[in-house]
């Protein structure tokens, strides 16, 4: 489990959790990890939503989230992640459809949402990215 204490470390840049056996929900108090540049919680048991919190990261570049059992949607708060690069959060049970503040994410590179519950129609502010 990730204790909510983690939002204390508003320094750390790097958090590699990643090919644990973590249980529990991803805390809403992640999103005080203003100099988090990457968060690597791939490969673990995680469950709950992606908190919308995640939208405070202003400085994540990297966000892998694949092989966990994530439910809910792809928060729209996500659109907010200006210096995103890479998004992983294939083989989860996440589920409605990508948001259109993808669009948003001028830097994005890979996105990966596959293996998952996704519906509807890939959004045409996708085409905003280069």
């Amino acid at each position: 489990t990730m204790p909510t204490e983690i939002g204390r470390l508003s320094n750390l840049m790097y958090m590699y959790l990643y090919r644990n056996s973590l249980t529990g929900t991803i805390p809403t108090e992640i999103g005080f990890l203003s100099s988090l540049s990457d968060m690597s919680l791939y490969r673990n048991n995680l469950t709950g939503t992606m908190p919308t919190e995640i939208g405070r990261l202003s400085n994540l570049m990297y966000m892998y989230l694949y092989r966990n059992s994530l439910t809910g949607t792809i928060p729209t708060e996500i659109g907010r992640l200006s210096r995103l690069t890479y998004l992983w959060a294939s083989s989860n049970s996440l589920a409605g459809t990508i948001p259109t503040e993808i669009g948003r994410l001028s830097r994005l590179k890979y996105m990966n949402p596959s293996i998952n519950s996704l519906f509807g129609t890939i959004p045409t502010e996708i085409g905003r990215l280069s």
